[in-house]
């Protein structure tokens, strides 16, 4: 899956919050980032080919359009997709239509007049210039031939010396201006490259050569994965630790986006720690939105992350600007998750800025500013949803040629299914990866969908979870692969999920899941006779003893010949099995549900999926009435004696439908005292029984937002 794909799926008192900019004199204590909750980009990636280009740049008017937007920080260019640069460089190239004038300084000091930050922009491995005058250095395909050849873009590979001339453009920069932060876009991998700068690095550090056939149950292949994570991360090293040398308070960012997206970008651990902050661009719907909220959030290292979206409709349309109401909802959406709101414009080739996009921001702005001021805590969470950097792929029966190669990721898939049935029945959740197991604690119900890949570190903390007392689902070839790429006899967890592997085959084929009469329960569409339906993978399992069968497997005719069926337009169900769909079992004191097929993933089981939470767990935070396109926060912020509790209407025909007289049921750790709506402060009125206070929103339009005050 390409990013663009991804990223464009599922998926107020004015300066109240103004940063003043230190110019590089930021300290680790009070970062310009850390209340900046209201960003700009303006898209600068244009050539110099045509003398008309930026010709009527000017910095007053592009700043006096941030001001209309009450941008807090922006993303202001110094170099871009086409390698130009926008100040006069001894290193690379100045863009012609600056005729050896500094702009870019006259706008860094327009912005810190207006107290609004300064991050630089610049574009890396993504360099038209630097490709055309180094074809040395161009990402090459396995048969030798360039990487996008004939494409807008120009791709160099960090493992070529790029890496030197990266390192040079930076200590410039450094040397030449102040500014708050910088920002390193595209740091990502854009295909396997074969180039002899790549293929001499991985010789010399493995002793053989790149593979070209992806097998990832093959050590060998995954050899080469995960020494494209260690380059990238090496690489960003050089930018990051070249800004940290001249200049260390100011924040560093590498493009975000791509944590989510598939193994082909070779994004992971080995890059997270080269940023100050996560953040990244996102197209995609309200799911989409939602589940990488949760993700940057727990692996950012540091807060707010920031959540980013174009302000037109599309990248590629110039002029379509987004509905007040879409990016009204977008904005709402990261302030309900105590994120940064990013919006990217896009500067037109001759240099002047659309002043209706910002016009529209700073109103949306002026409405939301007065939520901000409540954003940060704890977030309160019930389901933690298991995200593997590592398993970001889609497993095959048969080895693929590197040309051929599969870049879906059915991992990303079903995690971000399961969260969508978690946010349509208003169960508090987040997503857990292995740099935050330290959540385990917090939660009640951890989901491994389909995590291919799994170190032993990560199994052993999940184990003595579950052993401890935690509750887990867990599904399809979950822990069968150590993250070498070693295929195992069993899963590691094999004990814990209560089977043992019979047979892995990552095949798709039709099949039902039966449910038991132990099980019948959970399926309330589906029985023995008219099973549930799934076209994916299932491993061969047997149950391990003093196990519960909640389903069976049963097998539609045989396809041995394709003249012989049971029904023309389908495979109906002939061949109930004993074979185990679906076990519960409890481990230690804990309690766990296996799916061998990845339930979570079809549409038509929501029900079920919930039903087998539940099982495992169903003293949930939060009980309410709301609509299934509401999503409900909370946030627990100990040190204001308060929780912050948002609710986002987020509808997929906008302008959102009020939702009126939702009635909530709240169980927070500690007794409420007083209940705030914000941004007004009047008291609500609320009920308190043992644990659990309830009161009711009158009317939610697109957001609305609770104090629930401790003492």
């Amino acid at each position: 899956m390409k990013r663009r794909d991804f990223l464009s799926t599922s998926l107020a008192i004015p300066g109240l919050f103004a940063v003043a900019p230190a110019a590089n004199g930021d300290t680790q204590d009070s970062p310009w980032y850390r209340d900046a909750y209201w960003r700009a980009v303006i898209d600068m990636h244009i050539p110099d080919w045509d003398e008309r280009f930026l010709s009527k740049f000017d910095p007053d008017q592009y700043v006096n359009c941030l001001v209309q937007s009450r941008a807090k920080s922006i993303v202001c260019y110094c170099q871009s997709h086409v390698g130009l640069f926008n100040y006069p460089t001894k290193i690379g190239q100045q863009h012609k239509a600056w005729k050896g004038q500094n702009l870019l300084q006259q706008v860094i000091d327009r912005c810190h007049e207006n107290d609004i930050a300064v991050v630089l922009y610049t574009s890396l491995i993504h360099d038209r210039w630097a490709s055309d005058h180094h074809p040395e250095w161009r990402v090459k395909n396995h048969d030798g031939n360039e990487f996008g050849k004939g494409g807008r873009h120009g791709f160099v590979c960090p493992n070529s010396p790029y890496r030197e001339y990266v390192r040079s453009w930076v200590t410039e920069i450094c040397e030449t201006f102040d500014f708050e932060g910088i920002r390193f876009d595209m740091t990502f991998w854009v295909n396997v490259c074969y180039c002899q700068h790549c293929q001499t690095r991985y010789k010399q550090e493995t002793g053989r050569d790149i593979p070209t056939m992806v097998d990832w149950c093959d050590p060998e292949w995954v050899t080469l994965v995960r020494k494209r994570e260690q380059w990238l991360g090496d690489f960003a090293h050089i930018a990051t630790g070249t800004v940290k040398q001249y200049k260390p308070n100011v924040s560093v960012e590498h493009q975000s986006s791509t944590y989510p997206l598939g193994w082909n970008n070779g994004v992971a651990s080995p890059l997270i720690n080269k940023n100050t902050f996560l953040q990244g661009d996102f197209y995609g719907d309200a799911l989409q939105g939602s589940f990488v909220r949760k993700l940057l959030e727990n692996l950012t290292p540091n807060k707010p992350f920031g959540y980013e979206t174009s302000a037109t409709v599309k990248l590629q349309n110039h002029t379509s600007i987004k509905s007040e109401a879409l990016l009204e909802a977008k904005a709402s959406a990261a302030i309900a998750d105590s994120a940064a709101f990013i919006f990217i414009d896009a500067i037109d080739p001759i240099g002047t800025v659309n002043e209706n996009v910002h016009k529209r921001l700073g109103g949306i702005y002026d409405r939301l500013s007065p939520y901000q001021g409540y954003l940060g805590g704890n977030r309160v969470k019930d389901v933690g949803i298991y995200y593997s950097l590592e398993s970001k792929f889609r497993i095959h029966d048969e080895k693929q040629h590197i040309s051929r190669a599969d870049h879906t990721d059915e991992h990303t898939e079903s995690s971000m299914q399961a969260c969508r049935w978690l946010i349509r029945n208003h169960i508090p959740y987040t997503v857990i990866t292995k740099h935050s197991l330290e959540q385990l604690k917090d939660i009640k119900v951890l989901v491994l969908s389909c995590v291919n890949m799994m170190e032993p570190s990560e199994v052993d903390a999940i184990r003595q979870w579950v052993k401890n007392g935690g509750t887990l689902y867990a599904s399809g070839s979950s822990s069968l692969l150590d993250t070498q790429g070693n295929l195992r006899n069993d899963f590691m967890l094999s004990d814990v999920f209560g089977v043992s592997l019979k047979k892995a085959s990552w095949q798709r084929h039709v099949h039902y899941i039966a449910p038991t009469r132990e099980g019948q329960s959970h399926f309330i569409n589906f029985d023995q006779k008219y099973p549930a339906y799934i076209d994916g993978y299932r491993m061969s399992v047997s149950a391990n003893e003093k196990t519960q069968i909640l389903a069976t497997t049963t097998f539609p005719w045989p396809r041995e010949n394709r003249r012989r069926f049971s029904s023309i337009h389908s495979d109906p169900p002939w061949q109930p099995t004993d074979e185990p769909e679906i076990i519960f079992h409890h481990y230690g004191k804990g309690k766990v549900i296996y799916c061998s097929s990845l339930l979570e993933s079809v549409d038509e089981l929501e029900d079920t999926f919930i039903s087998l939470i539940q099982k495992l767990n169903s003293n949930f935070t939060l009980k309410t009435n709301a609509p299934q396109c509401v999503e409900i926060t909370l946030f627990h912020q100990p040190e204001k004696h308060r929780y912050i509790m948002s609710l986002l209407n987020f509808q997929k025909e906008l302008p959102n439908v009020p939702v009126h007289e939702i009635h909530l049921e709240v169980k927070p750790e500690t007794p409420i005292k007083k209940v705030l709506s914000i941004p007004s402060k009047q008291s609500v009125a609320f009920k308190q029984s043992t644990k659990v206070i309830q009161f009711v929103v009158p009317k939610l339009e697109t957001l609305s937002m609770y104090s629930l005050i401790t003492e």
